[in-house]
């Protein structure tokens, strides 16, 4: 076991999800328990009530919504630096350990970020000038240029911690 100079763990803001997943869940399951209602009646109310498509559609719709919501309570970025290495993880989502040799990196800052600004939000992200980033909360990241020109950012919440410890691995590569 190689010696773990620091573990993070983070997790979105369980407050906003909450309110989010109860206000998609409502927006989708609202028409479909409506509908179910519907057809079930004798004489459904309204000259056009939801027929059997609808039915399905909504019905898929709120699945649809069930299985992201629960894939985001369920994600964590985790983050962890040994000796030898820096690895993230975000599992449902990358559940795979992703290694990064220090001598893949050319050079690394502590910065604040804006995640809608610059990264079009939180979570895995992709951008063609910026680069990837990782986030789940706060504006402080780790940004890593690489040697290939690649640029890439780690969301914390540990600036210190994580300084500290980027600090004795990229001194082991000097």
């Amino acid at each position: 076991m190689k010696k773990l100079l620091f573990k993070e763990e983070q997790e979105f803001d369980r407050r906003r999800l909450l309110l989010l997943t109860i206000v998609s869940l409502a927006a989708t399951g609202i028409p479909f328990f409506r509908g179910i209602y519907f057809l079930m009646a004798e004489n459904p109310p309204g000259d056009n009530p939801m027929g059997s498509e609808g039915l399905i559609v909504s019905g898929v719709m709120l699945l649809v919504v069930a299985v992201i919501f629960t894939m985001l309570f369920r994600a964590k970025l985790k983050t962890k630096i040994t000796v030898d290495t820096l690895s993230i993880s975000f599992p449902p989502m990358k559940g795979k350990w992703r290694d990064i040799d220090p001598g893949e990196i050319e050079r690394y800052e502590l910065r604040e970020y804006h995640p809608k600004r610059e990264y079009g939000g939180r979570g895995i992200k992709r951008r063609l000038r910026k680069g990837s980033a990782w986030t789940v909360s706060g504006r402080i990241g780790l940004q890593l240029y690489m040697k290939n020109g690649k640029r890439f950012l780690i969301g914390t919440q540990k600036q210190q911690a994580l300084e500290h410890a980027m600090q004795k691995l990229m001194e082991k590569e000097e």
